[in-house]
């Protein structure tokens, strides 16, 4: 059984480069007009995209962390071009274009850690008993069901209360949101997805 004294539900991500992180908290908080659930800030909701989700021990975050510090050694920063304003379930994300690189970051993360993860995050427990197909069989396998072909690299701005779509036409270009994710990271997860807690981060290696 998970206890939150001894085992942690987690967030290993790619972090963008101050550019981008910045037009996303600033949107984020104009967004809290249609209200939402979580504002972006800096040390508090932290602006990233997901690469895997996880129920990691206290105990194997040391090893957690030279795992992914080696991992960003070898690996360049991502240059990640913005596709769409994705609205889905009350959240509305900036996706991101896949690419080779990015895809294999995702899978050597997902093969270093799934071996050690702490069985799953409550949501996943009860993804397992309802979904089908390959989520069924990304979460049986790894935990997490967004692996491999259902994969889709995005930025969280927010989640709205509401659980409504908004109108994307006054917002940004999708632009202001491309650019280089220069850092991988390790966080402690809050709800929504949010990562509410830095435990650590990793510096990509060689720029493209």
């Amino acid at each position: 059984m998970n206890t939150s004294s001894d085992s942690l539900p987690c967030d290993i991500v790619i972090l963008p480069e101050e550019t981008i992180s910045a037009e996303a908290m600033r949107l984020s908080d104009n967004l809290k007009q249609h209200g939402t659930y979580f504002t972006l800030k800096d040390g508090e909701y932290y602006p990233h995209a997901s690469l895997y989700m996880t129920q990691l021990k206290v105990s194997d975050l040391d090893r957690v962390c030279e795992i992914l510090a080696d991992i960003a050694s070898k690996t360049p920063s991502l240059a990640m071009n913005a596709r769409e304003y994705h609205q889905e379930a009350g959240y509305i994300d900036v996706e991101y274009e896949r690419f080779t690189l990015v895809d294999e970051l995702q899978m050597t993360v997902v093969n270093a850690i799934n071996p050690i993860r702490d069985g799953m995050r409550e949501k996943d427990k009860a993804r397992l008993l309802t979904s089908t197909g390959l989520e069924h069989d990304n979460v049986e396998r790894y935990g997490y069901r967004s692996i491999g072909e259902l994969f889709a690299p995005h930025l969280t701005l927010t989640r709205f209360t509401q659980n409504e779509p908004i109108s994307t036409g006054s917002l940004p270009n999708l632009n202001t949101f491309s650019g280089k994710f220069v850092k991988l990271g390790l966080f402690e997860m809050g709800d929504n997805g949010t990562c509410v807690r830095k435990i650590a981060e990793f510096k990509l290696g060689t720029v493209i």
